[in-house]
Parts: structure tokens; sequence; C-alpha cells
């Protein structure tokens, strides 16, 4: 590693977290611990809870990724930068962090985005090119700069974290409530675009990829599950561990089945909906546009099951395996991926290369189905509250500053036909 950064990767994918537990496949992280000048003993119970925190969030990837991200940076600032350990952290070292936050050391900061540690097998070593921050703009001469939706995502993993040490007697209180509102509003910059990025699907990207994946359906019936995955999520909004079995916070499992669609008339009028638990174990009804009814009875049709649409209490689960049960959270993304890089190989084969690089790069990330639905319905006409509620969002607010972009979609509009 440069001689001037002289932090190190502390955590690895959720794979290796139980392994961390002895260091037996990351020899480098105990070999850092005993080079700081600070009680190697001490340093090693902060790592303990700091893992056992991490592990309460193996099975969810998304937040796994964002928490490990942030307790690994803020163990490298505490430990090297503040010279503190854990028990050690108050109100002064966490208004520094964030200052740091908006404001790292320039060997803190890699070119891109770089795992932590690299190599199979048994030995896992720290990768050279990994810093705590990263550089994610392409453009030449680009300088780091942290989005308030950042420090808002760094702050909400600090809030938790300090929660969980507070509960295992590390801390006597939460150090975070006391910082000031200031220290974590991020600098204004004359550089940075005052919109804020939707990270959805072009529409044209998403027609790409239904039209693909009904082609493919109609050829070889081993795609019905694939199409059914990607309409479902999303046309309903859904996560991808919302269409899979997951513990309740009682110890219940709780497995999406057909009897979740439910035949309800208002006025006379006859609609569907679809009970959907949600983070939290929130529970929400989402209503089933028409034009996905198709859908549904077509995958229905495929499973061999009586009645074109669900009944009530049906237990059938929605997503089955082969065996019947339940296809589990891991199998449904690995399906989701698949679709993804079917559609990504047509796209190449009919020479749309850049468009293709796009879709590859974020093939993996299911919530861009649930957000290109809820942005496609507001910029339909919508209205933001309802489509809100069917998000399981706590305020309307909330959906339009993170999940659609109607009225930037409107301003450009207007902007375009504007005369000169």
């Amino acid at each position: 590693m440069s001689r001037a950064f002289t932090g190190h990767p502390l955590f690895d994918t959720s794979r290796y977290l139980e392994d961390l537990s002895d260091f037996h496949c990351h020899p480098s992280v105990p070999r850092f611990i005993e080079s700081l000048p600070l009680p190697a003993t001490t340093l090693r119970q902060d790592y303990e809870v700091s893992r056992q925190f991490l592990l309460r969030y193996c099975d969810v990837a998304g937040t796994f990724t964002r928490f490990r991200s942030e307790i690994q940076r803020f163990l490298n600032y505490l430990w090297v930068i503040a010279g503190r350990t854990l028990s050690q952290t108050d109100t002064e070292v966490v208004s520094a962090y964030f200052k740091t936050l908006k404001t790292p050391p320039e060997s803190w900061i890699s070119p891109g985005v770089f795992a932590a540690f690299r190599g199979s097998g048994t030995l896992r070593t720290p990768n050279e090119a990994w810093r705590p921050f990263a550089l994610r703009s392409k453009e030449k001469n680009a300088r780091y700069s942290a989005s308030q939706a950042s420090l808002n995502a760094s702050r909400t993993a600090l809030q938790t974290f300090f929660r969980f040490l507070v509960s295992r007697n590390v801390l006597l209180s939460n150090p975070l409530e006391e910082v000031r509102k200031r220290d974590r509003k991020a600098k204004a910059s004359l550089a940075s675009d005052v919109e804020t990025e939707v990270r959805r699907l072009t529409d044209w990207q998403w027609s790409f990829i239904l039209e693909t994946l009904t082609d493919a359906a109609a050829q070889n019936p081993r795609y019905e599950r694939h199409l059914f995955i990607i309409v479902t999520m999303k046309s309903l909004f859904l996560r991808v561990g919302e269409l899979a079995p997951r513990p309740l916070e009682d110890g219940v499992l709780r497995t999406p089945v057909f009897g979740d669609f439910r035949r309800k008339v208002i006025q006379g009028e006859e609609y569907w909906s679809c009970f959907v638990f949600g983070k939290g174990d929130k529970a929400r009804s989402v209503t089933l546009p028409d034009a996905y009814l198709p859908y549904l009875r077509r995958w229905r049709s495929y499973l061999g099951l009586s009645g074109a649409m669900p009944e009530q209490n049906e237990r059938n689960p929605i997503i089955p395996s082969s065996h019947g049960n339940a296809l589990g959270k891991r199998q449904i993304q690995r399906l989701y991926e698949q679709a993804v890089m079917f559609a990504v190989d047509r796209m190449r084969d009919q020479d749309f290369t850049e468009e293709a690089d796009q879709l590859e790069a974020i093939r993996s990330e299911t919530h861009y189905l649930r957000h290109t639905g809820a942005s496609q319905a507001i910029e339909s006409g919508a209205d933001i509250r309802h489509i809100s509620e069917e998000l399981g969002h706590a305020s309307a607010a909330f959906t339009e500053s993170v999940y659609v972009n109607s009225d930037q979609a409107r301003k450009r509009i207007e902007g375009r036909s504007r005369k000169v």
C-alpha cells in the first residue's frame, strides 16, 4: 500500500465474515491491529463487537454492504487518525469524523471502487488499491465531494451502530445525538449537480428487457420464471426479499403465497391487490395494474395451478422451487441477474454496445426495477401519495426526493420545447 495511507481494510464480504472471528483467512488484519499505538486487546474487542454488529445484516445484501463500508471507514478513522477506541468515542470525535467525510485526506481516496480483499481459498490478502473513500467520477481532474445523500447514509449506519454499542455496554450513550446538524451537512459546491440522480432504468431499457424475456419465454418455458419475477418486482414496486421467505421479528418464517393476491370490489368495480410484508415487518397493500394480470395468469398456467387467478387462502408459494418449496432470496437474486444478462447479450448481438455496458454495470442492483416502476407511475399521472403508500414509505416527500424525478422530467421536456 501507499506509504501515505496507513489504514487497512477490515471486513470482507458477508461470505467471509464468520472466518474473521479468528483471522485464519485474513492474517493481515491482526498484524495491522498489532501495529497501532493502542492496546491490541482493546482493539480486538472493538473489532469483534463490530463484526458481531455486521453479522446481524448478512442476509440483507444492500444494507450489509453499506454498513460494512461505513464501519470499516469509521474504525480506520478512529484508530489511525483520532487515536481512540470505541469506548472513547464521544461527540467531539464523531463531529471531527463528519468533517473528514466531507474533506478526507487525499491518500485516503481511491480513483475508483475496489474490493477490500483479494484471493480465493484459505488466504485473503488486502487489496492495495482499496481506500476508505472512492472517487466515482470518471471526469479528468475530478475531486472528491460528499453528497448530502452519502452523509445521510453515513449518519444512518452510525446511528444504528452506536445504538448497538450502547446495548452491549461499550458506550454509555449515543455520541451522534449531540452532533450539530451543520456538521452533518454537505458542503456547497458550484461544480456539483443540484439535481438528484434517480437510479432507474430508462424507458427504452425496460422495454428491451421486457421484450427480450417475453420472447425468450415464448421459445423456452424455462424463462417463464425469469419473466414473472422481473415483471412482478417492477410492477408492484417489490424488493427482492419481499418475494422470498424470511423470518419475522418473532422468529416465524413468512413465505409469500398466492393467497396474498386478493380480489376486492369497490363501487361495483373489481380490482386485485397484493399483500406485502416489507422491511421492519411493515405490511402494505399494492394495487395490481390491469396490465399485470395477464402475467399473473400466465405464471399460474405455467405452474399448472387450478384457476386462472388465485383463490382466497391459497397457500402455494408465489415463486416455488422445483421441489415445491419457495425459492430463497439469493436464488431469486440470481434469476434476476440471469434475466438482465440475457437482455445484455441480446443488446450486444444487436450492436447496442454502450447500452449493454450500462445495463451490465447494474446487473445485480434489483432496486432499479422498484425505482423504475415508481417513477413511471408518477410520470404517468399517479398520485404520489398513493405510490408512496404502495412503496411502503413513511411520507410522500421521501418518495419524491428519492425515487421519482417527474418534476425534473417535465422541466427538461418543457425546456427542450422552448423557442430560440
